[in-house]
């Protein structure tokens, strides 16, 4: 027994050599065939230490060579999919991983050349081959390569790194269950390692490296990673900063820069999703050297040469090709400097110089101005910022109101500007400047843009200016006896908009405005009867929007409704009070609220009818149901003034 058992291992061995020996002549059909494949692959899984003895390692190096090369079609690799030979490839793998351990200094070169040629091997036949990624992974084979990942060889050695980051994109690549083992080894891990390696020769290696970390980044599991290595983000960030750096020094040869040009493309967007995804992650660049590195990346895209750029497409045909990754950084900064961490940047000399030598220096369309603004909009969400900007760059704020906010300047432009000045708007003392600088006027014109949230910050910035030592001047602004004047453009808005936010936020306004010329409490008030005596005249509908507010909004938004009830009561005592009244007809208020589309959902069309103005008074005076005391209390002053104006009502 024990000299038939040599003699057939002797037989198998002799046939997987002759296999060797014969593949470079044999078709690659004949070298894939049953009878030709299947000796060697019961020798390299039933005789390993044969296999991977002195004598033979070299060989069967060379044979997972000769696998490898074979392997590069699809059709061969189906082929191969339906043998043995993942189990064979991860076997081996597993077991020159256990030797490296191990093996003497003077032995590792030949472990070395197996590793590789057995990483190649396993690269190329799981590349689009699902039967093969499962085999892989049912032999452990991801976890294997995540653990090789981390070997000093692979970390040395661009060759071996190669090889091993190719290997465990290609493993991980539509396979959650190969992507899942490879994390549980940390392969994120090692793959953030070969970012921060300093030596050109290696980050040849980076294509491979960061598209294998992009796709472990999309498992669900990775989510954990950003706390198990809490400077991910940043790791990927100065990687992709040395790149841009290396580009645009022209240090590096044609051929390393194509390579970086790669790693570059698939390392920025792996680390815009990562952004996207993780708050965590965006807090970790709240850092000046972070945020300055990122302007230096939109400067590089904003600059770079457009036949450089690897966009497949771009946003539109009026697009540049690089212009979706130009927006993407816009939106990785503002996404950072949104954090609540990044708030005390704003008192970082660089940071603040950057932000706005960019806004003074680039023009308006540029997006570097237009992101410096939106970053500076995340910055003015404190009294002190906001404060800070307006009296000590007035002038800057003057550029915004007149050269951003005006419709001479592209969407994504006015939407920034907007946004900024409305946060400005916000401390009290800004106000008095602001008005000056002329926001009320800008911010009027704007009403009826068809800029959604260029709307909503212009009606924004006239309801904060309203109320402080601005007031009149933006009265002034909003209303004179003309229909096409910016308050009868705000009614018209309110009427026709399918927009709640843009309905309730402009019904506000128009409250406001009501209360400010009406009520007689100070002087401000006494200095604007001529324009009180304008809106007579218009003849303005102020009634209408008003119980629109308090009957559509009422309950969701109470402090709303109260709002519109206040305006109707200083409507009623200015002797408007006809006008409400004849509301409170249910036929005349019916017309306030037009019938639901046919296409409405069912959920809508089996929704209770909308209730009359007259019932919503009836339920805030009598507090049935959920009713905001406050609304209560005004509900009854409007009713008692009604009846005060009006005989035989009763409600």
């Amino acid at each position: 027994m024990v000299v038939s058992t040599k003699v057939q291992r002797e037989q198998i061995a002799s046939a997987a050599t002759r296999w060797l020996t014969q593949a470079e002549e044999q078709t690659v059909e004949e070298a894939v065939s049953s009878a030709s494949l299947n000796p060697l692959l019961i020798y390299l899984t039933t005789q390993p230490d044969h296999a991977l003895s002195t004598s033979h390692i070299v060989n069967t190096a060379k044979t997972f060579k000769a696998l490898a090369d074979i392997s590069r079609s699809l059709e061969i690799r189906k082929q191969l999919a339906q043998t043995d030979l993942a189990l064979a490839s991860s076997s081996l793998l597993q077991r020159t991983e256990q030797e490296l351990s191990k093996v003497p200094n003077e032995q590792r070169a030949e472990w070395v050349f197996l590793l590789v040629q057995l990483l190649r091997s396993i690269c190329n036949q799981s590349a689009d081959c699902d039967e093969a990624r499962a085999k892989l992974c049912e032999s452990e084979a991801p976890a294997c390569i995540g653990r090789i990942l981390w070997l000093d060889e692979v970390q040395g050695d661009a060759v071996v790194a190669q090889a091993a980051f190719a290997a465990a994109l290609n493993v991980a690549l539509d396979s959650a269950d190969c992507a899942q083992l490879l994390i549980q080894a940390d392969a994120i891990g090692a793959c953030l390692n070969m970012l921060r390696v300093e030596k050109i020769q290696l980050k040849q290696a980076w294509p491979a490296c960061s598209m294998g970390l992009d796709t472990l980044c999309e498992h669900e599991q990775a989510m954990a990673a950003f706390e198990q290595h809490p400077q991910m983000a940043q790791t990927m960030l100065q990687s992709l900063y040395d790149i841009v750096q290396l580009l645009e020094s022209n240090t590096a040869d044609d051929d390393v820069a194509g390579v970086l040009r790669g790693a570059r493309r698939t390392l920025f967007w792996c680390l815009s999703e990562i952004l996207e995804k993780s708050s965590q992650a965006r807090q970790q660049l709240c850092l000046a050297e972070d945020l300055l590195k990122m302007f230096a990346v939109l400067k590089h895209y904003s600059s770079a040469d457009q036949n450089e750029e690897e966009e497949e497409e771009s946003a539109s045909a009026n697009d540049s090709p690089n212009s979706r990754t130009i927006d993407a950084v816009s939106r990785m900064l503002v996404g950072v400097t949104g954090e609540d961490h990044a708030l005390a940047l704003f008192d970082n000399r660089q940071v603040q110089s950057q932000l706005l030598d960019t806004i003074r220096t680039y023009p308006v369309k540029s997006p570097l101005a237009t992101t410096a603004v939106l970053c500076l909009g995340n910055f003015a969400r404190t009294d002190t910022h906001c404060e800070q900007l307006v009296s000590e760059h007035s002038d800057l704020v003057k550029q915004l109101v007149h050269n951003w906010l005006t419709s001479a300047a592209d969407v994504r432009a006015r939407h920034a500007a907007s946004g900024l000045l409305k946060n400005l708007c916000l401390p009290l003392p800004n106000r008095t400047m602001l008005a000056s600088l002329g926001l009320p006027e800008a911010a009027a014109s704007a009403i009826d843009t068809a800029v959604v949230p260029v709307q909503a910050n212009a009606i924004g910035i006239l309801r904060h200016l309203l109320s402080g030592p601005a007031a009149a001047e933006t009265v002034r602004c909003l209303v004179d006896s003309s229909a096409s004047s910016a308050f009868g453009k705000l009614l018209e808005t309110v009427r026709t908009t399918d927009i709640d936010a843009i309905r309730c936020e402009g019904t506000r306004l128009v409250a406001a405005t009501v209360k400010r010329i009406y009520v007689r409490r100070d002087n401000l008030g006494d200095s604007l009867q001529d324009v009180q005596a304008a809106m007579d005249s218009a003849g303005f509908d102020l009634v209408a929007p008003l119980v629109r507010l308090v009957v559509l909004d009422g309950q969701r938004h109470p402090l709303l409704q109260q709002e519109a009830l206040v305006a109707l009561s200083i409507l009623a005592a200015a002797g408007r009070a006809s006008d409400i009244v004849r509301l409170l007809d249910p036929t005349d208020c019916a017309e306030l609220f037009p019938s639901l589309p046919s296409d409405a959902s069912s959920e809508e069309e089996s929704s209770e009818p909308q209730l009359a103005f007259v019932e919503v008074l009836k339920k805030l005076v009598r507090q049935d149901g959920p009713v905001w005391p406050q609304s209560a209390l005004q509900a009854k002053s409007l009713v008692a003034q009604l009846q005060a104006a009006t005989k035989d009502l009763a409600i």
